[in-house]
């Protein structure tokens, strides 16, 4: 948390010399001062470097105001001629040889971008993109040009005029004529040069197979490969806050019997897609999807409702499942649209209800209950504080789609209960960890979560200093493990292990993050409050420290129902208790609060004094109702779900053998 803080103050600290050095140069040019114009120009390099630098939100702010890294330099060059207009003459040595510089600057820059988009479009035509199947060897696809050259490239060529303005400025300090002159050829050349060096990559990159090739070499893959089983995942709005959907269900896929893989619609989520020894394939267009074989594929699994699902739902042969993202009481966990699918894994007797409330929907054996295989790592509530200070995990929902949808307690609540918390006579942590999704839609519910952050960095500053972490060191372990991680992430040209499978990259990158899981609680102060919204620590993580959750209808708290420890939830439409539960079937066992945080003495004592803990042996009951018998376990039940609807895909459309078998090299 501090470190964000500290980012968040350079940022404003750095944008605020960047701007004070163009106005000093403006000043400079009606002053006629060539030593005060190449001072601000030099803090204001040095100012654009150091921005780019930080993890701050200035730079969209300056993008936004009209004020972004191409206009700035346009400002800087026209401000340069501006000055040697001043000084000497519009039709001087010094002010042609810098015009002449700058234009050809300019067209060097708009044919390496111009290049390099082409390279880009071209290769976004390919009719998919794999993980786990080499299908750019077997088609001879060559790399990307090197990253050097592709990653920030505005920037780097934006940066080469650098030469050309230090020798104008020479130039006119000292009237002579070298500088300027050196000064454009450096530019220039170093510029040509780098478009030279571009050109041989990106012509490589542009060697492209036909879509048929490209699809009959995929076809010939997953002919060796013999999937049986696909998670489909497509979703308009592509961002990594979305991704969640998906990486909760790959270790369980990669656990069933049946060959998976997965299938992903948008080349972005492929960036945003956990690390999983699963093929990955990904095809953008319909038609293509259309042409993919997948001979043996008799189940698919769909992680959300989405429209594009109908492009693999129009599989006759396949078995169609909606497996959703989490089981709670919202519309989304009982949709009526659901009915096109052929089954509905739920977790347990909860789900089932709720979809059989909808009447006309769906039929009582389109419902299978197969648990919630990733809360197998979950602790359990022992009936005491597991740590020296008590814990209390705010985890609410966020703000929906709509309004009518707005299930978040953070706009109404969430100040008040962190004050609360921290008011309470007994040290309470507090572990904040919010939906990824908090204050996207509504700007009421960003400026809560901001002011809940700001509460609990406050109260860590007071108690601990401005610098929370406990351990130097630990950080420093942190970092380490956070760069081998995103080393690990790369693929391509860029990747420093380019010989690894994705069975040995995957499991490399899980034991990182449960090293650096365990590392994040040990480097800061046991009593430090916690701010989560990152991957790591990850949500389940977050439980396994916790000894009472607070939260809204979600699916977080029917996961952490899993422990068995006391939560409360927020009744924010103040019904009366008993109907609130019995709207809110994961409040049966919960201690409610309302907007003003009434209630909440009564969730600490029963997570303090466990004698006082009245909806213990409700808990047990709601647990059972929510996620379903104890054994056989959730992992055993799901994967028997998906062997019972292959075997019954089998039944309906036997597997035809094909007139050849491809044999890959």
């Amino acid at each position: 948390m501090g470190s964000k803080r500290l980012h968040a103050a350079m940022g404003v600290l750095i944008t605020s010399g960047l701007i004070l050095s163009f106005l000093g140069m403006m000043v400079a040019v009606a002053l006629v001062s060539v030593p005060l114009f190449a001072y601000c120009a030099a803090v204001s390099y040095v100012a654009d470097l150091m921005l780019h630098n930080t993890e701050s939100t200035t730079l969209e702010r300056l993008r936004d105001s009209r004020f972004g890294l191409t206009m700035r330099f346009l400002i800087r060059q026209f401000l340069l001629l501006g000055l040697c207009g001043a000084v000497a003459d519009i039709a001087s040595f010094v002010s042609q040889m810098t015009t002449i510089g700058l234009l050809l600057l300019f067209i060097l820059q708009l044919a390496y971008g111009a290049l390099l988009k082409h390279v880009r479009k071209q290769r976004n035509e390919l009719p998919f993109t794999t993980r786990g199947l080499d299908t750019e060897t077997a088609l001879g696809i060559r790399r990307m040009p090197h990253p050097f050259l592709v990653n920030k490239h505005v920037r780097k060529t934006l940066h080469l005029d650098i030469p050309l303005v230090g020798g104008a400025l020479a130039t006119i300090a000292t009237d002579d004529w070298r500088y300027v002159t050196y000064g454009m050829i450096t530019t220039v050349f170093v510029a040509y040069l780098s478009l030279l060096v571009l050109l041989p990559d990106a012509r490589n990159a542009l060697k492209l197979p036909t879509t048929d090739e490209a699809i009959d070499e995929l076809n010939h893959q997953l002919a060796h490969y013999r999937p049986q089983v696909a998670l489909y995942f497509t979703f308009a709005a592509i961002s990594k806050d979305f991704m969640y959907q998906v990486n909760m269900w790959l270790e369980s896929l990669e656990s069933l019997e049946l060959r998976p893989i997965i299938v992903l619609r948008e080349r972005a989520t492929l960036r945003y897609l956990d690390a999983t020894s699963v093929p990955v394939i990904c095809v953008p267009k319909a038609d293509n999807l259309a042409r993919i074989e997948m001979n043996e594929l008799r189940v698919a699994l769909y992680p959300g409702n989405a429209g594009k699902n109908v492009h693999m739902l129009q599989r006759a042969e396949v078995k169609h499942v909606f497996i959703g993202h989490g089981d709670s009481d919202k519309l989304a966990s009982s949709n009526r649209v659901s009915k096109v699918f052929d089954e509905i894994w739920v977790a347990g007797r909860a789900g089932r209800d709720r979809y059989e409330r909808i009447k006309h929907a769906v039929t009582h054996n389109q419902i299978v209950e197969v648990g919630r295989p990733q809360l197998m790592s979950l602790q359990r509530w022992t009936g005491k504080v597991a740590g020296p200070v008590p814990t209390v995990i705010y985890a609410p929902t966020w703000e929906g789609w709509t309004d009518d949808a707005c299930y978040t307690s953070v706009i109404p609540a969430g100040e008040k209960l962190i004050r609360a918390l921290l008011d309470h006579e007994l040290d309470i942590r507090i572990i904040y960890k919010p939906h990824p999704l908090t204050g996207s839609r509504s700007a009421e519910a960003a400026a809560a979560h901001r002011r809940v952050i700001a509460l609990l960095e406050e109260d860590n500053a007071r108690r601990f200093g401005r610098n929370v972490t406990d351990s130097k060191a630990a950080a420093k372990k942190l970092a380490r493990i956070d760069k081998r991680i995103a080393d690990l992430s790369e693929r391509g040209v860029r990747s420093k292990y380019p010989d690894l499978t994705e069975e040995e990259r995957t499991a490399r990158i899980r034991r990182s993050r449960n090293q650096a899981g365990k590392l994040y609680w040990s480097a800061m102060p046991d009593a430090a409050h916690h701010v989560v919204t990152e991957r790591i620590p990850a949500l389940y993580d977050c439980f396994n420290q916790s000894d009472l959750l607070i939260g809204d209808m979600s699916s977080v708290v029917s996961d952490f129902i899993a422990t068995l420890k006391p939560y409360a939830i927020f009744n924010l439409d103040g019904l009366p208790d008993q109907e609130f539960r019995n709207e809110q079937r994961t409040a049966y066992a919960s201690y409610l609060l309302d907007s003003d945080c009434n209630g909440l003495s009564q969730a600490i004592e029963a997570m303090l004094r466990p004698r006082e803990d009245f909806m213990a042996p409700y808990r047990e009951q709601l647990k059972q109702y929510l996620l379903g018998e104890e054994y056989p376990p959730s992992v055993v039940r799901f994967n028997a779900a998906a062997n019972n609807l292959y075997r019954r895909g089998l039944l309906d459309f036997p597997i035809e053998e094909p007139e050849q078998t491809y044999h890959p090299a």
